[in-house]
């Protein structure tokens, strides 16, 4: 059974002339207002033929964030990329944080609301994904997940940056060569990796002796821990260290001060991500910097194509990565 007037007047807290007002879109009641009203008359199967403006409203569904959503920069400019385009055009914007940790709950997109979802977050949870490879909506990708080719998106060229990453280090004077990553099963830090090998192949320098430390997770303290349990290494050589994000790279930066470590004499840093505190870290940390906000306009830009039945926005869209130099590398002659 369809909402009442009154129903719909409980839910927003308007009175029921307001509602009833909205819905024959009169002119003394506010665009703002209309919208709100609307919405949820929407969603109790309440028959309105008014539109009002664009009506159409998009998710950006998020897995993971680091923390939290506003602590999460990358995808905090993702978001400022998605909300600023879609302002313009008058479209309504949603977002929903998810975890890996609890199976996904379809109760928190309100499929008969939204007409489209932009996704991204690492790790997915293979429940979210089935979620998405089910659902009759439009849906563009931030990242490249297993399962989901068959889905549009906007990613970072992870391994083009990997590579960037492998021409810096062998720009530098260090003895040893040391990589600290996620794990490998996720596209992002495998690609990550791939580019990385792949820039000493092409130069003809071996990478059998490149040391790999795979870890189950990518923040602060699994940097630290890295550091900490392969501190033996470190002490051998003259090393550079190539983290696969950011968090790692500072969380590293961190316990090799705690165990008195010249960096950039000693050991050498290199991030991956181009957060904001690498530049406010002493010694700032070097990292290969990524583009997120334009990630997040270009994806609203092939959501918004898809929901006017543009096919052809359909496709897998690169952005290029680039090398923001700090002080935790020293350059010299790769031995």
């Amino acid at each position: 059974m369809a909402g009442t007037l009154k129903d719909i007047s409980k839910i927003t807290g308007f009175s029921i002339s307001t509602v009833s007002r909205a819905l024959k879109n009169d002119p003394r009641i506010s665009d703002k207002t209309k919208r709100e009203i609307l919405r949820v008359a929407r969603e109790l199967g309440y028959k309105t033929s008014i539109e009002i403006g664009n009506d159409k409203i998009i998710m950006l569904l998020v897995a993971n964030p680091h923390e939290s959503m506003e602590s999460d920069e990358f995808f905090s400019k993702v978001q400022k990329g998605i909300l600023e385009n879609a302002t313009k055009e008058n479209f309504h914007y949603l977002v929903q944080t998810v975890s890996s940790i609890e199976e996904f709950d379809n109760t928190l997109v309100p499929l008969n609301l939204v007409d489209g979802i932009i996704a991204g977050g690492i790790p997915m949870p293979e429940s979210m994904k089935n979620f998405l490879l089910k659902i009759e909506l439009p849906v563009v990708l931030i990242g490249k997940y297993d399962g989901l080719e068959s889905f549009p998106s906007v990613n970072n060229d992870n391994i083009r940056g990997g590579y960037l990453a492998g021409v810096e280090i062998l720009k530098t004077y260090y003895e040893k060569v040391c990589v600290i990553t996620g794990p490998r099963s996720i596209s992002t830090f495998s690609d990550r990796v791939e580019g990385f090998l792949k820039s000493f192949k092409e130069r003809g320098k071996s990478t059998d002796d490149i040391k790999i430390i795979e870890l189950e997770e990518f923040d602060e303290k699994a940097g630290k821990k890295a550091v900490l349990e392969h501190e033996k290494f470190l002490r051998s050589y003259r090393t550079a260290l190539f983290c696969t994000t950011d968090w790692l790279a500072k969380g590293a930066l961190e316990e090799l001060n705690v165990l008195k470590f010249k960096v950039p004499k000693e050991v050498g840093l290199l991030g991956f991500g181009g957060l904001s505190f690498c530049k406010h870290i002493t010694p700032k940390i070097s990292t290969v910097s990524l583009n997120p906000y334009l990630l997040g306009k270009i994806a609203f830009l092939m959501l918004r194509e898809l929901l006017d039945g543009n096919t052809e926005a359909k496709g897998v869209v690169f952005v290029e990565p680039t090398v923001i130099n700090g002080e935790t590398l020293v350059r010299g002659d790769l031995c």
